[in-house]
């Protein structure tokens, strides 16, 4: 019985996570913008996001005034200082202004 319930945990985990997420690796970060609150990352590679009306699919953002956004505006300060490459997962369900926001990201 715990086999099927895994299995089925992960089938649905795996449903939720391409309903409005979408994904980049090995992209490095170009520039980074402030508006206010909230700092907008255009990267080098393109996500599939299209949800939230910015004409180009190689930004995201994120909101500073809040977490995970404080912690994140820091390390990827960092991450572009270093010129590592980052892996992002996006979110179109959730926009900051015209933009799609960053759900998590790891450098490599």
């Amino acid at each position: 019985m715990k086999k099927y319930l895994v299995m089925g945990t992960l089938a649905m985990a795996s449903m939720f996570t391409q309903a409005g997420i979408s994904q980049v690796s090995g992209a490095k970060i170009q520039i980074i913008e402030f508006y206010g609150n909230q700092f907008t990352i255009t990267l080098d590679k393109p996500h599939t996001s299209k949800g939230c009306g910015h004409p180009g699919n190689n930004v995201v953002a994120i909101d500073t005034s809040k977490e995970p956004g404080a912690t994140h505006y820091s390390a990827l300060l960092a991450i572009w200082m270093a010129d590592k490459s980052v892996a992002m997962r996006i979110t179109d369900d959730l926009c900051s202004g015209d933009r799609p926001t960053l759900l998590n990201w790891s450098a490599h």
